[in-house]
């Protein structure tokens, strides 16, 4: 009896000992992670190489896009003086077929007639060249301010890089790293914002290029009405 005792009291202990070794084991464990990542850098970090490439891309853009629109708009004037110089032309000749009716001269009439429709078309091809200038200049000054837009969003993306950088070369504990914290939380919103509003305006610019092409497939048929003499 008093040796079935003893064995009891061993068993006991070394069931409590385990259970002491498995729960410490728990503790000096890490927690398992759910896949939850509490903070996460929302704008995917780039070198300052890249950026500042594309920087300076973005901002030769802007100007190149002026230029390209200065050209459109004065080949819409020269379109508008053309126009202008046929309607006077369609005018004089219209005054001509008059005192050729009038003179019964049937003969210079329908010759004049031929005339008069001919210049009605020549009319429409430059009206036609009009409006795709107007159309270019139209997608050029939007061109620009997407170039503009893109180029706010890159100075900003470039200043977050910099920080960045500049918070692991020298990390800085206490008040003075929460607060450049802050600056580069600040910097990441302005950053996403700015690279919303350059997505946002990317539609924009593709329907004035559909607009343009639509304009130059109307200048074609009226030149090949043209030369077709209808």
């Amino acid at each position: 009896m008093a040796r079935t005792s003893i064995l009891l009291i061993l068993l006991m202990c070394a069931g409590s000992g385990a259970l002491m070794g498995q729960t410490k084991a728990q503790a000096q464990s890490p927690p398992q992670s759910g896949g939850f990542d509490s903070f996460l850098l929302l704008v995917a970090p780039r070198d300052t190489v890249t950026i500042k490439r594309q920087l300076r891309a973005a901002t030769e853009e802007v100007a190149q896009a002026e230029s390209r629109r200065q050209q459109a708009e004065t080949m819409r004037l020269g379109a508008r003086g053309r126009i202008e110089a046929k309607k006077v032309e369609m005018v004089r000749i219209k005054e001509r077929i008059s005192l050729a009716k009038k003179e019964n001269r049937e003969a210079d009439r329908v010759g004049l007639e031929a005339e008069r429709k001919a210049a009605e078309r020549e009319k429409g091809l430059f009206e036609r060249r009009e409006e795709l200038r107007q159309a270019e200049i139209e997608l050029e000054t939007t061109r620009g301010e997407l170039a503009g837009l893109t180029e706010k969003a890159l100075q900003l993306e470039l200043q977050l890089a910099v920080r960045r950088a500049g918070r692991l070369r020298k990390p800085i504990g206490g008040a003075g790293g929460a607060s450049l914290d802050q600056v580069i939380g600040e910097l990441e919103k302005q950053t996403l914002e700015a690279q919303r509003a350059q997505a946002a305006y990317d539609p924009i610019v593709a329907n004035q290029q559909i607009k343009v092409i639509d304009r130059r497939l109307e200048l074609l048929q009226a030149q090949q009405e043209l030369l077709g003499g209808k």
